[in-house]
């Protein structure tokens, strides 16, 4: 399964306006006999795909090579061996991209003036990503989780940086800082931070450098991305790494314990458990925000307001009702919003330009039921200014 962040989603929303961009969504099953029916759903979800882009007067040669990558998933053995709950694919004429989900998805295949993302909002934002820091004697690991998936970070940037910049004082008793994602086969190398509890004042000294340095670089890598960080290590380094610590959303409950014995997906179970309520609470936070300003100018329900709102970096938090489209088009040039009540060649879904723009602009999205919207239209803002 393919873990999605900001990056990705950026290069998704790069597609905007460059030709016709295909979105596919399916449920999958990863057992039974429900297998065997992958593969022909995703091939009858290309074949409407390929129906839209001839109604969209696409030439045959360029529907087959702008299809291929899909068409060659169907038939292939080793994508399917594994799965989440749901596929989500991207084809467009410069790029190709696909991701096996922990989310089951309703069928659908779009064609329009760009990707259509937000079904894939609630892995991202809202009640999405975190990340687990898990210090101990052998070993440190960043991982980046959200509700259903972690991967490891690979951390080999810092850990360089590490190296040029403690050689010469670093024992060997102590730390050897060679952290990375190990490749397959390969042992990860050992960090030594002490032993048994007991600290004296040169090696507080030396912890104190260590996780300033650690905590410095992880502000710059994680700083845009402005998700909370839960510590995970022994109790006696808690403090010291609080103490070190200039990252702004660590958080202050921590996983306690040697991390060593705990595989990812235990300690991505163990950070949901603690990141939960905090991600309901903003959440709550946010919707009692929005029911305050209303009516001061700080908060939108009028789609001709929001989506340049969003496109310009105005919002801060965006509510969006899941499973509602509103199609049209929006000029950035002029920030003219048109409206229409169906796709057809060059429109998209305003509701996911404006989730999209909003989630690259630092805002927080939440993808809601409809009845949970905090008004009476499919999107509610609240602006920055």
């Amino acid at each position: 399964m393919d873990l999605l962040n900001k990056e990705e989603v950026e290069i998704l929303m790069q597609q905007r306006g460059k030709g016709p961009c295909v979105s596919i969504y399916m449920p999958t099953h990863g057992a039974g006999e429900g297998v065997k029916q992958n593969p022909i759903r995703l091939k009858n979800l290309i074949s409407q795909a390929d129906e839209k882009l001839a109604a969209l007067e696409v030439r045959s040669p360029d529907r087959k090579k702008l299809l291929d990558p899909a068409m060659q998933l169907v038939n292939d053995s080793v994508f399917w061996r594994s799965q989440g709950q749901g596929v989500a694919i991207f084809l467009s004429p410069e790029i190709s991209r696909w991701y096996r989900l922990p989310i089951s998805f309703n069928e659908l295949s779009i064609v329009t003036n760009s990707f259509h993302i937000k079904p894939l909002l609630s892995l991202l934002s809202g009640d999405g990503q975190f990340y687990v820091l898990a210090i101990s004697q052998k070993d440190a690991r960043l991982l980046q989780g959200t509700r259903d998936l972690v991967e490891e970070v690979d951390l080999s940037e810092i850990i360089e940086k590490f190296e040029a910049t403690f050689e010469e004082e670093l024992p060997e008793q102590y730390l050897q800082f060679h952290t990375r994602t190990p490749r397959k086969g390969e042992a990860r190398a050992a960090i030594f931070f002490g032993h048994g509890g007991e600290i004296d004042s040169t090696l507080r000294e030396r912890l104190l450098r260590y996780f300033r340095f650690m905590s410095g670089e992880l502000q710059g890598k994680l700083y845009e991305e402005r998700c909370p960080l839960i510590l995970a290590c022994v109790d006696y380094l808690f403090p010291l790494y609080r103490e070190a610590n200039k990252y702004p959303l660590l958080l202050e409950e921590g996983i306690s314990g040697n991390p060593e014995r705990l595989s990812a997906e235990e300690l991505h179970r163990k950070a949901w458990d603690i990141v939960r309520p905090y991600f309901q609470q903003q959440q709550e936070e946010s919707i009692a925000r929005y029911h305050e300003q209303k009516g001061t100018g700080k908060t939108s329900n009028n789609i001709y307001e929001i989506v340049p709102a969003a496109f310009h970096g105005r919002v801060d938090v965006l509510f969006v009702a899941v499973g509602v489209h509103q199609w049209g088009s929006f000029d950035p040039e002029t920030s003219k919003v048109t409206l229409s009540e169906e796709a057809h060649p060059g429109s998209e879904d305003l509701l996911d330009l404006a989730a999209a723009q909003t989630f690259l602009n630092n805002g927080t999205v939440y993808a809601v039921e409809p009845s949970k919207m905090p008004d009476t239209e499919p999107l509610a803002a609240l602006f920055r200014y």
